[in-house]
């Protein structure tokens, strides 16, 4: 019963609430959806075979995230799915045919990272960021995909891969529903394993891309921004993206509920974040509505040994598929309304 008591609270204070969808309002989630690997051996990357997945397990755990993005707003899904650590077009597609209903996703946006590139490479476990809209493209808009260059750090040199190696960032410009543009970057910054400096370069570098974008249009970064609930790495988010929109939720001092459980330090980070360039003319994300999207129990496990509910990291059981957890991240939204 005392993992009851200690359950309860969380999700009530995390469940998103139920409103209707309209021609005023749109949702953006942005879930990091833990190794989605497809069941195919890629030769490019040497450590494929050591994550590759077969059809069962696929199957299995792209119907486990389905279930939790299809039952978001009371099973509406959101209008836009920033999703990270995508392998390939062959992960997505499987993802995406576990939505309901799939057509549903008119947009569906993923750039293939080539590791034989020259530096800086892409991430040497082969993941990458993906999106999928119920939004079409604006006219005359094309998605493009973005190097982070993190080659002049050496501090950055090693941890994700290769020298510099870091996830590149993808941007797609959407029309909303009244004809007005809203420009999405897709990011999942360097991991905890490296300093702050390679965050900070990378968070740079796309925080500089959308401030040079026109001034008529809503802009927005979403991803694994990878920053965690210490002093100096949210002090040093709060500088980067001074005059940006940021949930208050950010800055929780280590003891308030977060996108993971920071598993080397025993605390919560929302290290998955949704922020908004100032500006905003006609549409923009409404802060008081970021919010953590739990609504299925095999998100969620109780962990004994620090007595806190945490993300259940999906594995596969082949006895009961249905009963194989989810991702080590919970996912996050927010509403942008006119």
């Amino acid at each position: 019963m005392r993992s009851l008591v200690v359950a309860l609270p969380l999700i009530a204070l995390t469940a998103a609430p139920s409103l209707a969808q309209s021609d005023l309002r749109v949702t953006l989630m942005t879930y990091n959806v833990e190794n989605f690997f497809d069941d195919q051996d890629d030769p490019r990357y040497p450590n494929d075979r050591e994550t590759l997945n077969d059809a069962a397990y696929m199957s299995a755990k792209a119907a486990a995230i389905g279930r939790v993005i299809n039952r978001f707003e009371g099973g509406e899904g959101p209008d836009i799915l920033i999703l990270t650590e995508i392998e390939s077009e062959a992960s997505l597609d499987a993802l995406k045919a576990a939505l309901a209903p799939s057509d549903a996703y008119q947009t569906k946006v993923f750039f293939d990272a080539d590791p034989n590139r020259p530096v800086p490479k892409p991430d040497f476990r082969g993941i990458d960021v993906a999106i999928l809209a119920k939004l079409p493209l604006a006219a005359g808009s094309t998605p493009e995909s973005h190097v982070i260059d993190l080659t002049e750090e050496r501090a950055c040199d090693e941890d994700d891969g290769s020298v510099g190696s870091t996830r590149d960032a993808v941007q797609v410009g959407f029309e909303l529903p009244n004809g007005d543009k809203l420009t999405v970057f897709g990011v999942h910054f360097p991991s905890g394993r490296n300093p702050t400096v390679c965050r900070e370069i990378a968070a740079q570098a796309i925080r500089d891309l959308a401030m040079d974008l026109p001034s008529d249009q809503t802009v927005m970064i979403a991803g694994d921004f990878n920053f965690n609930c210490r002093d100096d790495e949210q002090a040093s988010l709060q500088r980067l993206f001074a005059g940006w929109a940021l949930p208050d939720q950010l800055d929780n001092g280590c003891v308030g509920n977060g996108s993971q459980w920071f598993s080397r330090e025993n605390t919560w980070s929302y290290l998955d974040i949704i922020t908004q360039r100032p500006g905003a003319v006609g549409w923009s994300a409404d802060m008081r509505t970021y919010r953590l999207v739990i609504n299925d129990l095999e998100q969620l496990y109780f962990d004994q040994s620090v007595q806190t509910l945490r993300p259940k990291k999906f594995r596969l059981n082949e006895n009961n598929p249905e009963n194989s957890g989810t991702s080590d991240h919970f996912p996050v939204a927010v509403d942008i309304t006119r």
